[in-house]
């Protein structure tokens, strides 16, 4: 989905390396009019969110239309970036789709409580990128 020909930012946080190739790989297949953002872990995603440090240009690093987080993280976890966000009112404008690996229903109730609009288990296919990028934010 784009925004009337605009494309849509999508802000990727995951913390490994093989899992953010991963999903590169099928946000490029895909194929749908987006720009990809990556932060590696939970305090780069708020850097980036804050526009602060290397993300402190907001023209180069624009607000995301949608985040795909991971819940285990170093320095802080995808619960605690949520919690951040819903402390903020940023998740009403922003949709945040979890990507984890844990099928824990503990997990995925907590994230719906803190405000989540999807979570994904691991791992994540173009299809599935395809179906979330194209459903407004």
């Amino acid at each position: 989905m784009s925004r009337t020909g605009t494309p849509l930012n999508v802000l990727l946080v995951e913390d490994l390396e093989d899992d953010r190739f991963f999903f590169q790989h099928a946000f490029e297949r895909a194929g749908v009019n987006a720009r990809l953002f990556i932060a590696k872990d939970g305090v780069e995603a708020l850097d980036y969110l804050q526009n602060k440090d290397h993300f402190a240009d907001a023209h180069q690093f624009p607000r995301p239309d949608i985040i795909f987080l991971d819940l285990k993280m170093p320095r802080r976890n995808g619960f605690e970036v949520l919690q951040w966000m819903q402390e903020r009112s940023l998740l009403a404008a922003i949709k945040v789709i979890i990507l984890s690996g844990s099928d824990e229903p503990t997990d995925m109730e907590l994230c719906r409580k803190l405000g989540a609009a999807d979570y994904i288990i691991k791992p994540i296919d173009t299809k599935r990128i395809e179906q979330l990028l194209k459903t407004d934010p």
